[in-house]
């Protein structure tokens, strides 16, 4: 029997109740798509250990923003909290497993994280940087609540298909000026940024949604993380 490729993921941190957590759904979906789940906790110290164990790696979402300071920016009204440690630890994992080739998915802060490290910008505030509202939907949290439109001939295209793709979305901050040899891969309806993947590696997607939460209600997502693996297993090889 074919062992499971190793799948990374990042956690979030609750300092002031000195947790690491994880939504399960992440946890489930790597293991359906065929994939074994290895937790990673901060520690920039051991980044290149964790990164010798992985097949793939997924960063994940979380409450908070990236650091304007990564791309070059001062903080605005409306920038909200940061996680430096947590971003930091990141940013070094998700570094090295582009330069080492390695299947990756970035998860909403993830898929920002991902366009930064790449030399691209975010909009510290979609509301007060070009007025889009809509992007944080009210609980639950794993109903679709808009549309975006997956651009043709794209990764993103040939795992869930072309065109219209219902979403949840929960974010108050977007990709504006894609990184150097960022793809758009899909933008909403008014016009923000929804996924971005890196053309020139096998697999390096980004998703603005959280396709581990929102596949109960359309299996199409769940074909992210299968890409993901598939990626990873024959990485493997």
């Amino acid at each position: 029997m074919t062992s499971r490729p190793r799948i990374g993921l990042t956690l979030d941190a609750d300092e002031g109740r000195g947790r690491y957590a994880l939504g399960r759904g992440y946890v489930d979906a790597v293991l359906a798509a065929g994939g074994l789940p290895i937790l990673l906790p901060h520690d920039r110290s051991v980044a290149g250990a964790y990164l010798a164990l992985l097949d793939g790696l997924v960063v994940t979402g979380g409450a908070f923003d990236v650091p304007p300071e990564l791309y070059g920016e001062v903080r605005r009204e409306g920038c909200g909290p940061t996680k430096p440690e947590r971003t930091a630890f990141e940013k070094d994992l998700l570094e090295a497993a582009l330069a080492a080739r390695l299947p990756v998915l970035g998860v909403c802060g993830g898929m920002q994280l991902l366009n930064v490290v790449r030399g691209g910008t975010l909009h510290q505030d979609l509301v007060a940087d070009v007025g889009a509202t809509g992007h944080e939907q009210p609980p639950p949290k794993d109903v679709p609540s808009h549309e975006v439109v997956v651009q043709p001939g794209t990764a993103l295209a040939q795992l869930v298909g072309p065109g219209p793709l219902a979403v949840n979305s929960t974010h108050h901050q977007a990709v504006r000026d894609p990184g150097a040899g960022v793809l758009v891969s899909a933008r909403a309806q008014d016009g923000v940024i929804e996924a971005i993947e890196l053309p020139d590696l096998e697999f390096a997607l980004g998703v603005q949604w959280h396709p581990e939460a929102v596949s109960r209600h359309d299996p199409r997502h769940a074909a992210i993380y299968r890409g993901l693996v598939d990626a990873a297993r024959s990485a493997r090889r």
